[in-house]
Parts: C-alpha cells; structure tokens; sequence
C-alpha cells in the first residue's frame, strides 16, 4: 500500500516560490510592455507567448517539483491481551463468576498453540503476566477499572514492537472511559473487545456515589449527599435510603428514580461533639438485587469547632491582659470568653451585693457546667484562692488529661505566687513550683532554645539563622516568675539569657508539654505586649507578636499543620483488600527530619501483624512513602507511622465492599465499539461467539522508507525547456531585438 504528496524543492518553500514567481511575472510584463512597438501583430503574439512559456518552464525547473511517496508493508503483527483485573470480574452472571468465563476463554486460546500472546492485567495499574500461568494465578483484585490507562500503556509499549491487534478481555465497567481519550493514527492496531457479562440482563440496586462535607463543625449541619441508581427490571421501583449511625437508624428517605434510573438523596447531620464520626448510608437489598454488595456506602466527618473556644481568665488588667484580648478578639478563628477579676468576694463594700454593677465571677457555671466546651482555658496571673475555687482545680487537671489545653501566664498572682503549689493544676503544667516563690527581676531579651530552633510556635523565620536575628530584634521583656525546673517530657523554647535554676540550666521563659491525651504551657513571663512593638530593626514588631501567639494557641489545639509529623493516603476510601499508598512528612519532637531511617507502618484495628505492617526508609528530608495491603474487611481504619517505638502520626481511612469499582455495574458496550470501528476491531457480547485467538490475529502496516522523484527532470521536459528557449532567442534576434 503507498501513499503519496507532492512537495517543492526549492529553499524556502512556498515564500521561495511566491517571491520567484512574481519576479517572473514581472520581467513578462516587461517583455509584453517592450514589444507593443512591433508593427506587426504576428511577431508581437509569437514573441509575447513564447517569452511567457520559456519563464513558465524556467519556474517550474526552479521549483523542483517532488512527488514523495511513502511505501508500506504489511507484516504479520504481534498479538496482545490486556484481561481486567478489577473486583468486578469477580461478580455471578448466567453462567458462573465472570472470572471463571475469563479462565475458561483463555483455556481454549492455549489449546490453539498458533498464537503466543503477549499478556497485561489492568485495572489499578497496568502490569505484564506470564501466557502461560495467567489461566491458573487469574485472580482479579484491583479496586478500580482503568481501560484507558490499560490502552494507553499496552500502545505506547507496542509502538517497537509491530502490534497487529489488542484484545480487551473486561466487564465495561468504567463509566469515565472514552473512546477520544485514545490517541489512535493509521497505524495503530486493531482492536478487540470480549464483554464479560454483555449477554447478562443485570438487575441492581446501588449507591452509586457519596459525598460528605470534608470538614464538619460542631453544632451546624453537615450535608451526606448520595446518588443511588438502578438497572435491570429494578430501574422501575423506587428505592429507600437509609442513614445509620453508630448502629442505629437515623433517617430514611425514598428516591424517586429517573428514566435512566437514577436518584438523588441528601441528609442532614448535626455533629454534636468533636472528633470523628462514622456514617453509613444503605439501601435495603431488595429480593431481587443480584449484588447486595454495593448497597451500602460509608462517610466519616471529621468534626471540629468552627471557632477555637478559649477561656481567658485574668487576676487584674493589665497591657499583657490588654493587648493579647485584643489579638484574640481581632482573630475570626477565635471564640473568646473572658473575665477580668475586678472584685473578690473578701473585699469589703458598703452597698448591698444586688447592687453592684460587677457581677460575681460565675465559678460554677464555668469549672463545673462548660469547661468541656472550650478548647484551651487560659490563666493569667490568677490567683484562684480569693474566689473559692480550690474544689474545681481537679475538674480542670481532669479536663486536660482528657484532651483539653490549659496554659497559665505569668505574674504576681501566677504559679508559685498564686498558690498553685501542690495543687492539681502543678501535676499537669510543663513546669515544677518553688515552695517559697519568687520572681527574677530586671530586664532581659528572650532566646530561643538552638535545639528547638524549628518549633513552629518560635521559628518566626523561614530558617534558623533569621529566627534568631529575629528573636534578638525583639523589645526585651522586665520580670519573670521563678520555677524550679521542667518536668519529663516538656520542652523549652524560650530561656532567659542570665538567670539560671538551681541546677545551672537557664530559667526557661516558655514551656510546652503534654499530659496524658492534653496539651499544656507556661510562660513565666508577664510582658509579651511590648513585642507588640517595633525594637531597633523596623521590620520587627507587631506581625512577630501576634505570629507567635497565633503559633501558640494553634499548638494547643492540635492544629494537623504545626504538626512535627504528618502522613496521608492516596484516597480516603477503597475497596477489600485494595492496596493502600501512604506518604508523609515526618520530623522528630525537635521539628528536625528523620532522615534516612526505618520507619513501621501499621494499619489498625489488624488483623495480622505480618500482612498489615510494612517498614519503609525516609529519605534526607524525611520524606517517606510505601504500599500497605488494605483491610478485608469494610470499615473505618487508621494508619500509624511509629519510630524508635513510638506513634509519631496517624491518618484515618475508609473500606468500603462496594466503593467506586462496584458502584456501575451495567455494561455498556458503546465506547468499545466506537474504538473498534476506528481500528478495524471486533466487540463480541458473550463469550461463546469469541472466535480462536489466532483469526483475532492481524497484520501491521510497517513503513518501508520514502521514494521521491522529479518527474519535471525528465529529458523530454529539459529537451522541450532548451528548444523554447533557443527558438525565443533565434526569433529575437532575426527580428531586431535583444
């Protein structure tokens, strides 16, 4: 087979040929223009024509007319399976388990010895098999069906090595698919489809896909929309929608289906506390629902507070009290509640209590009825003796322990000064009390901690080197509270540059620790307002302010992204056994990488340690990555990265039965066939009208070089050039022109 184009010769092109041929022109019009003198008219005619036809042959030679043809051959073409490999082949039709339609097929290809196939599995990912094992290891478990992608890969891998035809061994089942997403040219091989379950008449009851509010806040309504579709004699009965949480039935709805089958249900849900919580919409398997699998879809809201509740309790107004109100207040991520101790219940007043324009300080409504609802609860320079408050300090110990945030700031009714040694409030502080008390005095500039250098609450630069200089920059502070030492575990980020403990170590100035499942700080110092303002560099100031404290307070409340180590998944849900892609940053307490280390991976709750831990390697910048055998069975799981014995960072996913692979179950032929058409390919509906692999078998077009000629090079073309040329001369000349 060939095929052929004309092309030009000459250098240039066509903007050659453009500018020639009109020069051409030119110097004719010239010539027509110089023999209007001649008198007689036969002369100016002969000489007119033959001086156009000697400049039209010249053009032509010029532009080098080719005729290029490109031949092709035709080869006996390499042969490819690509057989699917997701968790629908597993399903029953008329005949048996689609899986075993496929085993059976490819059976009988291996009787016929004729043809030796090249063999790919897709259906996550694309991987090549073995001919003659893929009959007895055919075991279809990927969570996805990606025909595209299969096409795609078996293609640009055949591109070297002369493919006659593809056979698409697949259930349809991939709705995304479409036959334009293939680069297909000329060239490209035929391709086959066999539909596993295309002779079947499905009758299925599903929810097809589910989406739920990312983020859900306690006390506003999350929405769980679901799509819920039907096919088969189900596709005329409208469906129920259930929505189940923690084993009991919440809402229930009827859908309305569509002409195509196909409905919309959406439910409201109103967290009521923080965390996590599982929900799981189902549509009751009706009798006739072939695969009850996909009747039920999970989501899982991780619910939050809209606004970050802090109570802030201070002894007396002060500008520390003045100015980190105001930040509060400012910031919209922030729900503040505040009281300041104007009055103590020992302080003497003629006039009755009803008529006092302060009220008292509400001890029980706050320590006993909310304290649960504030995510950090603040003193600062409080002294809790005055108010009879020693009964709810255990309410506030327990309060941390179980999860909440408490930091205490400094002053002369704070830590020591305020009486709080020995109390339950020490027992969850980062820091331990003097028996007698005491402040330092004088003034002094804070300096963060080198090994600490990286905390996100102190890196108020980029790299360590500015969070220094910027630190250093900053207004000194006046005054501190004494304090004996830290407690295990606790971190200082920031000490005072001259006053040391008792046992050498620098008075530390901020403090950060944990206690049991809560979080906790200290700062001894009372003056953080002046870094309100700018110090001797004008660039420092204000924003380094309220960065730090911001920095704090989202400390405390556990914010994912001040976070030492975090790690995700490749998607929030997949099916049985579906294989899990876990990647993260991870870093030590010191925000430092751990680089180059081993780290475990483990999937809970599990059900081997063997199959559902895995070791992996961080690289330099304590990056790491690495592939988990999932869960076979459906529900809520968290993956946990543990180094040197401990958890360092978790990430909660879903399994679902059904998920996405199993959602859209009709086959649908439509876009195989358009492949088909344009490849010269076949689709067949059931297995039993498959022919031998052999007859599917196809030759290739392979190129066998390019031929060129200039046909205007012929001798009688030159021969028929020279003799107009000459005979244009002769006449010229014998009739008196040049």
């Amino acid at each position: 087979m060939e095929d052929w184009h004309w092309q030009l010769g000459i250098a240039g092109g066509a903007t050659t040929a453009w500018v020639v041929g009109l020069a051409l022109l030119i110097l004719w019009l010239l010539e027509l223009r110089s023999i209007r003198g001649e008198s007689s008219t036969v002369r100016r005619l002969t000489l007119g024509a033959l001086g156009g036809l000697s400049l039209l042959a010249v053009y032509a030679l010029a532009l080098q007319f080719t005729l290029v043809r490109e031949a092709f051959e035709e080869i006996a073409g390499g042969t490819v399976l690509l057989i699917d490999n997701s968790r629908s082949m597993t399903l029953q039709g008329s005949s048996g388990e689609r899986s075993d339609a496929v085993r059976a097929l490819i059976q009988k290809w291996q009787d016929d010895d004729r043809v030796e196939p090249l063999v790919y599995r897709f259906g996550s990912e694309t991987r090549g098999v073995i001919w003659n094992d893929i009959a007895d290891t055919y075991e279809p478990t990927d969570d996805e069906t990606n025909i595209r992608e299969g096409l795609s890969t078996v293609l640009e891998r055949g591109i070297e090595q002369d493919l006659g035809s593809v056979v698409v061994i697949t259930d349809g089942a991939d709705p995304s698919f479409r036959a334009e997403s293939l680069s297909l040219d000329a060239s490209a091989p035929a391709i086959h489809s066999v539909l596993i379950g295309g002779d079947d008449r499905l009758d299925d009851q599903a929810i097809a896909s589910l989406r739920a509010d990312s983020t859900a806040y306690v006390g506003v309504p999350a929405v769980i929309r679901a799509e819920v579709r039907a096919v088969g004699k189900l596709r005329e009965k409208d469906l129920s929608v259930q929505l189940w949480h923690e084993k009991r039935l919440i809402q229930e709805q009827w859908v309305v289906l569509d002409a195509e089958g196909k409905g919309d249900a959406a439910f409201e849900v109103t967290p009521k506390r923080p965390g996590r919580a599982l929900y799981r919409l189902v549509v009751p398997a009706h009798a006739d629902d072939e695969v009850p699998q996909n009747n039920g879809r999970a989501a899982l809201l991780r619910a939050g507070r809209d606004r970050v509740r802090v109570l802030l309790v201070a002894g007396r107004p002060s500008w520390d009290v003045r100015f980190l109100r105001d930040f509060m207040k400012r910031d919209g991520s922030i729900d503040l509640i505040s009281f300041f101790i104007l009055r103590a219940p020992s302080d003497l007043t003629a006039a009755p209590t009803n008529e006092l324009a302060l009220i008292p300080f509400p001890t029980d409504e706050l320590f006993r009825e909310h304290l649960g609802s504030f995510d950090v609860v603040i003193f600062q320079n409080f002294d809790f003796a005055p108010y009879e408050m020693e009964a709810y300090l255990p309410r506030i110990r327990d309060y941390v322990k179980r999860g909440g945030s408490f930091l205490m700031i400094g002053g002369d009714h704070s830590f020591s000064l305020g009486g709080y040694g020995g109390t339950p409030i020490e027992q969850v502080l980062p820091v331990k009390l003097p028996a007698g008390g005491g402040v330092v005095t004088g003034s002094y500039r804070v300096q963060p901690n080198r090994q600490l250098i990286r905390h996100p609450i102190v890196a108020l630069g980029p790299d360590p080197s500015l969070t220094r200089r910027t630190w250093k920059a900053l207004p000194p502070l006046h005054g501190a509270n004494a304090i004996a030492g830290v407690t295990e575990g606790a971190q200082v980020l920031l000490q005072h540059p001259r006053a040391r403990l008792s046992g050498g170590a620098r008075l530390p100035i901020l403090v950060v620790g944990e206690s049991d499942r809560g979080r906790v700080a200290a700062m001894t110092g009372d003056a953080s307002w002046r870094w309100r303002f700018a110090s001797d560099d004008a660039t420092v100031g204000s924003d380094e302010y309220e960065l730090f404290w911001d920095r704090l307070v989202r400390w405390l409340t556990r914010d994912p992204l001040l976070e030492p180590a975090r790690i995700s998944t490749d998607r929030e849900r997949y099916g049985i056994g579906a294989p899990v892609i876990v990647s993260g940053l991870l870093r030590d307490e010191r925000y430092r990488p751990i680089a180059n280390r081993r780290v475990s991976l483990r999937i809970e709750p599990a059900e081997n340690e063997g199959e559902d831990t895995v070791d992996a390697q961080t690289d330099v910048d304590g990056q790491v990555r690495a592939t988990l055998q999932g869960p076979t069975a459906a529900g809520a799981y968290e993956i946990k990265a543990k180094a040197d014995g401990k958890d360092i960072a978790a990430e909660v996913f879903l399994v679902e039965e059904s998920g996405d692979e199993l959602a859209n179950l009709e086959v649908s032929s439509s876009e195989l066939e358009a492949v088909a058409k344009r490849t010269g390919g076949r689709v067949f509906l059931s297995v039993n009208d498959v022919p031998p692999l052999a007859e599917l078998a196809a030759t290739t077009r392979k190129t066998a070089g390019l031929i060129s000629k200039q046909p205007l090079l012929h001798p009688l073309f030159l021969f028929f050039t020279v003799v107009v040329l000459a005979l244009t001369w002769v006449l010229r000349r014998r009739w008196g022109r040049r």
